[in-house]
């Protein structure tokens, strides 16, 4: 039996003023007014919101990859990163493709990411929430910690694809 995609477990409570999946409350923010705030900030403060933003995202984003896979029965667990690649566009962080998995990392190619989308021309890369759910499942699916880092960000390179590896740490 297959288990329900994300956007059907989407609650919109409008009495509440929230939107959930079970426990889990969700946001619906344009992505440019998120990046715009960090365009807005010095180089260095920048930097260090955006690492900021990466461990967050490690922490809760991972959270929800663990219940993802929780979800899967144990024969099944296997699938976890098609059902990350399945949820990111229903979750508006563009279309998601693992190029390639291997028990020392992977890699992601990602097109049409929010944050390049909504960041704007860079000259670094801006996509460190996807990076934080690759480091989060990355180690979930290898076994082992893992570091990500986007290796190719449209925002500094003017395309409508970033990149990303995984590789383990330890």
């Amino acid at each position: 039996m297959s288990q329900p995609g994300f956007n059907d477990r989407l609650v919109r409570d409008l009495e509440a003023g929230e939107i959930r999946d079970g426990d889990i409350r969700y946001l619906m923010l344009r992505a440019d007014a998120l990046m715009g705030v960090l365009r807005r900030l010095p180089h260095g403060m920048r930097n260090t919101v955006l690492a900021a933003f990466k461990d967050s995202i490690v922490e809760h984003g991972g959270r929800s990859a663990q219940g993802y896979q929780a979800a899967l029965p144990a024969d099944q667990r296997h699938r976890l990163l098609e059902i990350i690649a399945a949820t990111a566009p229903q979750l508006g962080w563009g279309r998601w493709h693992f190029t390639h998995v291997s028990a020392e990392g992977l890699t992601l190619e990602v097109h049409n990411s929010p944050f390049a989308k909504g960041f704007g021309r860079a000259e670094h890369c801006v996509c460190h929430p996807i990076a934080g759910m690759l480091t989060a499942v990355g180690g979930m699916v290898l076994g082992r910690p893992v570091i990500a880092e986007e290796t190719h960000c449209g925002a500094h390179q003017d395309s409508h694809t970033c990149r990303f590896s995984a590789k383990v740490t330890s």
